[in-house]
């Protein structure tokens, strides 16, 4: 892995996650790549505002001005995909490149199931690190269900690379969905990973990751 040309990742974390998610990939980074992992907008701890993704999507724009860079590469699990994908449709100049994984299946029914037992499952020590507990998680989640990126797809520019875990079935169907509406998109499916691929496939994560940045 040489440099990069990308001047600056911004790694965006989901629901019930801190950037702290992305532990694995910021120590893995290319030599002279600066990067950036910020709470995403409405979700830091003690913050009184809620979540809303145009807001949100506006918020990691503001990264570039922080940096004094022209554009910015998106990576971007599950709620942090979603305000990916708005920053780069909003504004399609600012964004070089998207990668999205961890997808939350847009079907309503579906994805309140699937979150609802996300949420029982993830252990109270990781919500009360996020500032969240179950009752705000799950209210966070109904409200990020309603969210339909369709209709910013066809202004997406960026170079886009989507991927799945094998263990997430919805995830991987909803990558499908969203690469048909970004021209040139690529889907790859990670197996040995479910629903968190960063964390669960660290290795296979970042060499995708990387030689698609490069």
């Amino acid at each position: 892995m040489g440099s990069m040309s990308v001047p600056l990742v911004a790694f965006l974390h989901g629901l019930g996650r801190t950037p702290q998610f992305w532990q694995d990939q910021v120590s893995a980074l290319p030599p002279g790549t600066r990067a950036v992992a910020p709470w995403l907008d409405g979700l830091r701890p003690g913050g009184s505002d809620g979540f809303e993704l145009t807001r949100a999507s506006d918020a990691v724009h503001g990264q570039l001005n922080r940096f004094g860079v022209d554009q910015v590469a998106l990576v971007g699990s599950g709620l942090g995909a979603s305000v990916a994908v708005a920053a780069a449709g909003r504004s399609p100049a600012a964004v070089s490149h998207l990668v999205l994984t961890d997808l939350l299946p847009r079907t309503a029914k579906l994805a309140g199931g699937l979150q609802r037992l996300a949420v029982r499952a993830m252990p109270t020590a990781q919500l009360a690190e996020a500032g969240l507990d179950r009752g705000k998680m799950l209210a966070m989640m109904k409200a990020s269900a309603s969210v339909d990126l369709r209709a910013l797809l066809p202004q997406v520019t960026a170079q886009t690379l989507l991927l799945g875990g094998s263990g997430n079935p919805a995830g991987v169907t909803e990558a499908r969905e969203l690469a048909a509406g970004i021209a040139g998109a690529r889907v790859e499916v990670i197996g040995r990973a479910g629903g968190s691929v960063p964390t669960e496939a660290p290795q296979e994560f970042n060499q995708l990751l990387y030689d698609f940045l490069a």
